[in-house]
């Protein structure tokens, strides 16, 4: 008479809820995560996605129309000069902020006396809000009795006194500037974490094969940089192409739409003139020229630093 086979040890009904739950964990770990992204980032991109299809004023009911807001979006000059100015104001401030926060950066990862108190002072304006930035540089610029037309008096240069943000001249590069201003300590502490990353061996021996230091900031700095300005320059295309509240705050737009971006036309087509539906569609068009960036970005400086 043959003996029935023994089960393993630990086989059983039990095991296999512990084997379930050990591939469950994982997810249910994530899962808060998963739930707040969709929650506040992809559902709404989706209901706006499909807002931009309807004539929806946010009082009568919507109406179904089709492709008809982006057509109007694309024929519409305004929304393509606010592109222009976004363009615009994307080629300036990302290469004064990436170019101004390598050099402190290079300078600040020096042996300097007083360097953890100037890291502090560059990253302070990061942490005010653009409110407070916007109100604080605002009388900073006033032609009557702001800081910048009264200290050019002083010094003798009355002559270049203007008002900086009343004036399709200026109004742009003004704000521009509060821009470079504001976020070039952030770059600098992401390039600060690249520099401090790169190991020191390798500068001695460049040293040693007689690289000078201009060849070993060339040949050794700038390509083990590579992931980390790949990071500045996409997080400084994204804040370009969405800047509002800072634009909002200073000009609203003007003087005659000089400063008009597109987060400033989508504001005024939805809540001044509630067009929501047509609104939602240039959103739409901006995350799309958004992304393309984006990938193009990373495709073009990838996430390995270049050979040396």
């Amino acid at each position: 008479m043959e003996r029935p086979a023994l089960k393993p040890p630990g086989a059983g009904p039990r095991s296999k809820l512990r084997e379930w739950f050990y591939i469950v964990e994982p997810y249910c770990w994530i899962a808060p995560a998963c739930v707040i992204l969709a929650t506040f980032t992809y559902v709404p991109i989706l209901l706006e996605s499909g807002l931009s299809f309807f004539s929806a004023n946010g009082v009568n009911a919507a109406r179904f129309i089709g492709p008809a807001n982006y057509e109007e979006a694309l024929h519409n000059p305004d929304f393509w000069d606010a592109l222009a100015h976004n363009g615009w104001y994307a080629a300036v401030t990302v290469v004064a902020k990436l170019a101004l926060a390598l050099v402190l950066a290079l300078l600040l990862n020096l042996p300097l006396r007083g360097r953890a108190v100037l890291r502090s002072v560059f990253f302070l304006p990061v942490v005010l809000s653009f409110v407070a930035i916007g109100i604080i540089w605002t009388l900073i610029y006033n032609y009557d009795y702001g800081v910048l037309n009264a200290l050019l008096s002083s010094l003798g240069f009355a002559f270049l006194k203007q008002d900086w943000l009343g004036s399709p001249d200026t109004a742009f590069g003004a704000v521009m500037l509060v821009d470079v201003w504001k976020w070039t300590g952030f770059h600098l502490v992401i390039y600060l974490a690249g520099l401090q990353s790169i190991p020191s061996e390798l500068y001695e021996a460049a040293a040693i094969d007689g690289a000078g230091r201009w060849t070993r900031f060339r040949h050794v700095t700038l390509p083990l940089l590579r992931p980390y300005t790949a990071i500045n320059l996409l997080l400084a295309c994204l804040g370009a192409f969405s800047v509002f509240d800072l634009v909002y705050v200073m000009t609203q737009g003007g003087p005659f739409k000089a400063t008009n971006v597109v987060m400033i036309e989508v504001y005024l087509q939805a809540f001044q003139f509630n067009r929501l539906g047509y609104a939602a569609a240039m959103s739409v068009l901006l995350l799309l020229l958004v992304t393309v960036i984006s990938v193009v970005v990373l495709r073009v400086f990838g996430s390995q630093p270049a050979k040396t």
